[in-house]
């Protein structure tokens, strides 16, 4: 029996699948979870420390007060816009070239972002943005000491993502998919006795659609770019770039779609306590993805 021409169309047709960011705030909210718990552990050790020698000395408190008004390490803050440079597009078309290969270049089909906790977006925080045209995505997380907007609890996390729908040639294949990632950073936390963590990730998931509302996670890679912490008096600040090295195969087939997401995520944790002591976090970074590639395997 021959298949319609309308029945062709509507399979080669894109997938408007509405659960398709599920899996991306479900990882994030995982990762969120597991750095909040690391963090609340080394904070409740500080606060005991700091319940202690507040008890031992008054000089301790007002040692802590006076440290906590300092504005160290100075940041300059990078413009969540695209530069003049990163408006440029490559001039490649989202064909394949060959049967093997396969290039795509933005827009891109999908995007996705996620700021937490919902109190972040009324602080100094920009937090995330995705540009589609230029396939560019920055996270944006600063809080200083008192005196300033805080999130509520003391952290915020934030999650930036650009998705793509693959579909194989051949009816059962490997499928090797890597993509052009660029990458910049700024990041800084301090302490006043108080501790203050910094973490951020460059991801890759590829999720299977099955059937309308059924997406399968087949695919889920994150590698950290920096995971710091402070604590006592320390300052710790880091920046610079490159290119982020990455390749990774699933097994597909022409039968299915599959969407192929590029994600970052980030995040800071800080204290907001009335108590002896405090600290602060700050990072700023961006990445672009100008191109993927698909290899493939009949």
């Amino acid at each position: 029996m021959s298949v319609s021409s309308e029945n062709k169309t509507s399979t080669e047709q894109k997938p408007d699948e509405p659960e398709a960011t599920l899996a991306l705030d479900q990882a994030f909210e995982q990762d969120l979870r597991t750095s909040r718990n690391a963090y609340l552990r080394a904070s409740r050790r500080a606060e005991q420390v700091s319940e202690v020698l507040a008890g031992m000395d008054q000089r301790f408190v007002e040692l802590s007060a006076s440290i906590a008004r300092l504005e160290a390490p100075v940041i300059a803050r990078r413009d969540p816009n695209p530069s003049p440079g990163e408006l440029h597009t490559l001039s490649l078309v989202t064909t394949g070239s060959s049967d093997r290969l396969f290039f795509a270049t933005p827009p891109y089909d999908r995007t996705w972002t996620t700021f937490q906790p919902p109190g972040a977006a009324g602080t100094a925080a920009r937090g995330p943005s995705v540009y589609p045209q230029q396939a560019s995505m920055f996270i944006d997380l600063t809080e200083t000491y008192v005196d300033r907007p805080v999130a509520e609890g003391g952290w915020m996390y934030a999650g930036a993502g650009l998705g793509l729908w693959f579909k194989p040639k051949a009816p059962s294949t490997y499928v090797r998919v890597s993509g052009l990632v660029e990458y910049s950073y700024d990041w800084a936390d301090s302490s006043s006795l108080q501790v203050a963590h910094n973490r951020a990730q460059l991801c890759v998931m590829v999720q299977h659609r099955r059937g309308p509302g059924d997406m399968e996670t087949i695919l889920d890679t994150r590698d950290q770019l920096w995971a710091d912490g402070t604590s006592w008096y320390e300052d710790h600040s880091d920046s610079g770039g490159g290119y982020w090295p990455n390749q990774n195969y699933f097994w597909g087939t022409s039968n299915d779609w599959y969407l192929v997401w590029f994600w970052m995520n980030g995040g800071i944790d800080f204290s907001t306590k009335a108590t002896i002591g405090s600290s602060k976090a700050w990072q700023g970074w961006h990445t672009r993805v100008p191109l993927m590639v698909f290899e493939q395997w009949a």
